[in-house]
């Protein structure tokens, strides 16, 4: 290690962001014992994602920042000093991710006032003075944990044990290809847009084996919804939070011993993309279809909401649906290097309007996927019900999906199907007049801003200078960063409070269901609205992306 290297003002500016960036990421695990403390499950974890899309604004400046190197690497032909600073983002990571473990229990004292301000008055009232001092006051007083290191209480350590791996491949990912399009300039788009597909692989292990038994562990902690006092003692979310932040310190220092490893494995994934990507430009249909998919999944948030009422097992159902997302998290992170292997074949030929039209083809087939998760939003409740039942009988995820395979559960699976239409739960008009139309027009606003993120990065690095392109390709956090910021400040506060009202008999039923409803309908106007705002999203970006090279 090089410590001459942090003299660079952006380096050290990066290190400093990784650190923060870890720092936050790591302090959501602070939810699981304050979820327990308040029995406000869904608000908790409301404010843990609203902390992750805090991060997700860091990225902002974080990865394209860092891409920017990258295209000096290219420029100069110095790989080894960009390898070098790779290593000191990683180290800041781990810094970061030491703060949020030895600081734990203040950081749960801050999630207890914070769950129950908004739960109380919404985000809006975290912008009172009174709220703030609360708050800030809250760090003085560190909640005590239950809890000490090493001592599990019976907790499984092979979950821990994925929670160190899954931290490892999740920070060193993005580097890996950063570092592989240095080496190989003209596959440099496709290479960055891989660092998705491998932090969607890390996403994935993390659903499968850490979250789901992290959520088993919160609402066997908490009284059900019939009041049946918990199976689990509450010192066992203070033991689950303590040993979840040491392996994130751990994992995050192993991504050094990662990124060797990693770059040969992204090299090689790189070449098959731009093989892969060739022959999808011929035939875009394909992609199209993909796009629907992912977006059908996607849409299934609101019915894990419902179902959350319905079972009384908000973090399960939550849990269960975060499995749903990041499989369409992975799929997407697998058309997003396709598309840039397209894009850049596409711009080889020197055909930059039937790439727009192409384009404009996928955003069209993120609409079809949005009607048909209208339209089979009952059949999606009833899955989430079954797979939510399963989780707390068989206690992992991994079991659940193991199960599904069996023959003798596949009758089980085709009886979810329910005839299209609306959800109805219980007092349905009383639900409808009683929701907010703020968060509705943000779900749309949100949804629309979503759907072109990707696709106009990648139509933006194609038209931008070649040390550039990295930085375009990366700069989707700017347009996924502001509609993700929208989401965590309007839409999904406002649902995490009718979902909890409605799971302890504070709201009527209906309104989940109405919510759910409409959020859906909005969905489906956001990914039409998104034809609209593609193009200047592809020039705002591209602005952006050359502002950032001009820094050095």
């Amino acid at each position: 290690m090089d410590p001459t290297l942090l003299t660079n003002p952006k380096l050290l500016f990066v290190v400093c962001m990784s650190a923060v960036v870890s720092m936050l990421g790591s302090i959501t695990v602070a939810a699981r014992p304050a979820a327990v403390a308040t029995q406000r499950v869904a608000t908790a974890s409301t404010i843990s994602s609203l902390v992750l899309l805090v991060t997700r604004l860091a990225n902002l400046f974080y990865l394209p920042l860092l891409a920017t190197f990258a295209g000096e690497a290219i420029r100069t032909g110095d790989t080894d000093t960009f390898k070098a600073r790779l290593v000191w983002v990683v180290l800041g990571g781990t810094a970061g991710n030491a703060v949020a473990w030895l600081f734990l229990p203040r950081f749960v004292s801050l999630y207890k006032v914070l769950v129950e301000r908004i739960y109380q008055g919404g985000t809006k009232s975290l912008a009172r003075p009174e709220v703030i001092k609360e708050a800030v006051a809250s760090l003085a007083r560190p909640s005590e944990l239950k809890a000490r290191f090493g001592q599990l209480h019976g907790l499984p350590a092979g979950f821990l044990f994925w929670n160190v791996f899954a931290t490892a491949v999740w920070i060193a990912g993005p580097l890996c290809s950063l570092f592989v399009g240095a080496l190989h300039p003209e596959h440099k788009i496709t290479a960055a847009l891989l660092s998705g597909l491998v932090n969607g692989f890390a996403a994935i292990a993390f659903s499968v084996f850490v979250d789901p038994q992290a959520a088993v562990i919160v609402d066997q902690s908490v009284p059900n919804k019939q009041g049946d006092p918990p199976s689990r003692k509450p010192e066992q979310a203070d033991t689950l939070a303590l040993h979840l932040a040491a392996g994130n310190c751990l994992g995050s220092l192993l991504g050094v011993l990662v990124i060797p490893l990693g770059v040969p494995l992204v090299l090689a994934a790189t070449g098959f993309m731009s093989r892969l990507g060739g022959q999808a430009s011929e035939d875009l249909w394909s992609v199209v279809l993909l796009n629907a998919g992912i977006t059908l999944l996607s849409c299934t948030t609101y019915a894990a909401r419902v179902s959350a009422v319905k079972t009384g097992r908000v973090a399960m159902a939550l849990a269960v649906y975060n499995l749903f997302f990041l499989v369409t998290r992975l799929s997407g992170q697998f058309y997003a290097p396709l598309l840039g292997a397209v894009a850049e074949h596409f711009k080889l030929l020197g055909q930059p309007e039937q790439m727009i039209y192409g384009f404009r083809c996928i955003l069209a087939g993120a609409s079809l996927g949005a009607l048909v998760g209208l339209l089979l939003m009952p059949t999606f409740v009833e899955i989430y019900n079954r797979a939510v039942t399963q989780l707390e009988k068989r206690g992992t995820m991994h079991s659940v999906l193991l199960g599904c395979l069996h023959p003798s559960a596949w009758p089980v699976m085709f009886g979810c199907l329910r005839p299209p239409g609306i959800v109805r739960m219980g007092d349905q008009p009383s639900g409808w007049r009683r929701l907010p139309k703020a968060f509705l027009i943000g779900n749309m606003l949100v949804v629309a801003i979503y759907t072109i993120g990707q696709m106009a990065a990648i139509v933006a690095g194609t038209q931008v200078a070649a040390d550039a392109a990295q930085s375009a390709a990366l700069l989707s956090s700017v347009v996924n960063g502001l509609a993700t910021i929208t989401l965590a400040l309007i839409v999904d506060p406002t649902l995490a409070a009718i979902t909890d009202g409605c799971v302890k008999g504070e709201r009527p039923a209906g309104q989940i269901a109405a919510a759910a409803s409409l959020l859906m309908v909005t969905f489906l106007l956001g990914t039409l609205l998104s034809q609209v705002l593609f193009v200047p999203a592809a020039h705002f970006i591209g602005a952006t992306a050359e502002l950032l090279a001009r820094w050095r």
